[in-house]
């Protein structure tokens, strides 16, 4: 009896863990004038990963984010939020030129925590829809990915209009698993 008990304890904070598991997210403006980042869920819409467990192939279903945006920085300031594991999105710094959903303007992009034991987390910046800023994407313990003008190169972002992905995905950085705290920072 003492034993089974122990499992299910046991079980239980093991459940408790990885519900309360993620990632830390710090955005930096070094921009000359505000900026409002936004993160945005883009689960079945731009990757497999719907939200339906088991589906798209993989163990770990895409889990939209549901958290507060984050506040409108200033030049210099930065601000650290929480994203939940399994989360696939983007995120943009809004200039009113971009769609809900980051459209026409520079993105960083996310598919976290995909369960794939060889890039359990991918991410890259895309300027297909259009170049709007410069960015870094910077994560511990992986490659740092900037891009500060629209032809930037395949090595560092999709440039604009191209839908061939490169070629070869080239600019899409893998990390291993893991809780991970990611630094955007708008302007490098």
């Amino acid at each position: 009896m003492f034993v089974k008990a122990i499992a299910t304890l046991s079980y239980v904070l093991t459940i408790v863990s990885v519900v309360s598991a993620d990632h830390t997210f710090v955005f930096k403006n070094q921009c000359s004038s505000n900026i409002t980042p936004k993160i945005v869920n883009t689960n079945c819409g731009y990757s497999p990963r719907c939200s339906t467990p088991g589906s798209g192939g993989v163990p770990n279903p895409a889990i939209s984010y549901t958290g507060a945006q984050p506040k409108t920085l200033a030049k210099g300031q930065s601000q650290s939020m929480k994203v939940n594991r399994q989360w696939n999105g983007r995120i943009f710094a809004q200039n009113g030129k971009c769609g809900a959903s980051g459209e026409s303007c520079t993105l960083g992009e996310f598919n976290l925590d995909t369960g794939s034991q060889f890039t359990a987390q991918a991410y890259d910046i895309s300027n297909i829809q259009g170049f709007t800023q410069s960015i870094s994407i910077a994560v511990s313990g992986c490659d740092t990915v900037t891009c500060k003008a629209s032809n930037c190169g395949c090595k560092s972002a999709y440039p604009p209009g191209d839908l061939s992905g490169c070629g070869n995905d080239s600019p899409v950085r893998g990390c291993s698993a893991g809780d991970k705290t990611w630094t955007i920072t708008f302007c490098p």
